[in-house]
């Protein structure tokens, strides 16, 4: 556990600058893995209500009415690490569907809960997105993550390091984070919130910086999860809804 520690936050200490929030995955990541030999599928679907309108200088294409449906299969290796990777599309307005790139991740819980309570995860990826999506093309995250269950109230925290690898290492701070109560055993309901506030060692302006706030609501059966959520707040993309489908064996 001391080392897993150690680990976070020397994750926590490394430099960089610029980055842009995910619009395929649109999720807070809990703490658990796949059991070893398991399969399991996340569907993500996202919708851009209202977004950019336009081009940008960097060629990233508009926003507004973008559909994102990416698919996320996941392998549990160990007791305590799981592998997994994202196929990427979406469909655009006058355009129709479109390849929208891949992801491959990796995913190392601690054993036990610190404290007995505080559950502790290390999920790192690589991103190779087009860049009429991403104006980098070429890069990840290391998203640390904290987890806590107190009764049938869980919160949750991300501080995302995201990577960007276009004309040298830039990181940003990306943090989320959740609280959902638990109203019945297959209901539950609460808030989550996403934010992009630029490069770490140089955070963007407050009125430059994203931030976001989702009300959403998450059944849960013994083979399939649902979290829907709405979404509204700063930056171009300023109104959003998004679905998660995890199906399990």
């Amino acid at each position: 556990m001391r080392a897993f520690l150690l680990a976070l936050v020397a994750v926590a200490g490394l430099p960089g600058a610029a980055s842009a929030q995910d619009a395929f995955e649109i999720q807070v990541y809990d703490a658990e893995t796949a059991a070893p030999g398991e399969i399991g599928l996340e569907t993500h679907l996202n919708s851009v209500l209202t977004g950019r309108r336009s081009t940008t200088l960097s060629g990233e294409a508009p926003t507004h009415r973008v559909f994102h449906a990416t698919l996320e299969p996941h392998f549990g290796v160990t007791d305590i690490f799981e592998l997994g990777m994202y196929l990427q599309s979406a469909v655009r307005p006058g355009f129709g569907y479109d390849w929208a790139g891949f992801k491959v991740r990796a995913k190392v819980r601690a054993p036990e809960p610190a404290f007995g309570w505080l559950r502790l995860a290390l999920n790192g990826e690589l991103s190779f997105v087009p860049k009429r999506y991403e104006a980098a093309g070429t890069g990840g995250e290391v998203r640390p993550i904290a987890e806590g269950m107190f009764g049938p109230l869980t919160l949750g925290v991300n501080p995302i390091l995201a990577f960007t690898f276009d004309n040298g290492v830039h990181a940003d701070l990306e943090p989320c984070a959740r609280a959902l109560f638990r109203v019945r055993p297959w209901l539950s309901a609460g808030a989550e919130y996403y934010s992009s506030l630029g490069p770490i060692d140089g955070l963007l302006p407050a009125s430059e910086q994203v931030h976001r706030v989702f009300g959403v609501v998450e059944l849960t059966s013994g083979h399939l999860d649902i979290n829907f959520g709405i979404g509204a707040g700063t930056g171009d993309e300023s109104l959003l809804a998004k679905a998660i489908l995890t199906v399990r064996p």
